[in-house]
């Protein structure tokens, strides 16, 4: 897991202030397994999740995987080679929800142990907070992307929560945990 540049990390904790470090385990299934591979294979083992503030809620995507299934979450993407884990940010939310974001405060480190039937992959996501500054809310990458609507903070920890933890699925598990850890985190600060 050496994807991520340790200068660049400090630099993002310098202007974005200290994440809260967090560990996470879950077992995926093999199709999840599948996807975190693939990533690998091509030397990523990262995302950077955004929390996007809207209007007083969050802006939130479903995948074509579980379109259809209540189940909505934070974008989140990967810096391509030679990219700012800052510009991939940008381009990903944008890509995922139409978007631009302003990035305003880096919320959470969590470091993943994807465990699967054969391996375990160790995992990392940088989760922020972000304000959308422009951009009209809708799928850029409609092949990634199902939809893209709002949703209030009560719905992400109720009813999308317990979809999340019902579905069988680890990556959904640890989109849960990431959910009520970051308002955790964003609960304590403020």
């Amino acid at each position: 897991m050496n994807d991520l540049d340790p200068q660049e990390i400090r630099a993002l904790i310098s202007k974005y202030g200290q994440p809260k470090h967090l560990q996470f385990s879950a077992d995926f299934l093999d199709f999840e397994c599948d996807l975190v591979k693939r990533s690998a294979k091509k030397g990523r083992y990262h995302d950077i999740t955004c929390f996007i503030r809207m209007d007083g809620e969050f802006v939130v995507i479903q995948k074509h995987d579980y379109a259809e299934s209540g189940i909505f979450r934070a974008p989140s993407g990967g810096a391509h080679p030679g990219e700012s884990i800052e510009e991939a940010a940008v381009r990903e939310m944008y890509e995922e929800t139409g978007m631009h974001v302003k990035l305003r405060r880096f919320v959470l480190d969590v470091h993943l142990d994807v465990i699967c039937n054969d391996t375990a992959i160790t995992w990392r996501s940088l989760v922020f907070l972000a304000d959308a500054i422009s951009g009209n809310m809708k799928e850029i990458d409609t092949y990634e992307i199902y939809s893209v609507r709002l949703m209030s903070k009560e719905e992400l920890l109720s009813t999308v929560d317990e979809l999340m933890e019902n579905s069988g699925w680890g990556g959904f598990k640890y989109r849960a945990f990431l959910t009520r850890e970051f308002f955790k985190a964003l609960d304590n600060e403020d």
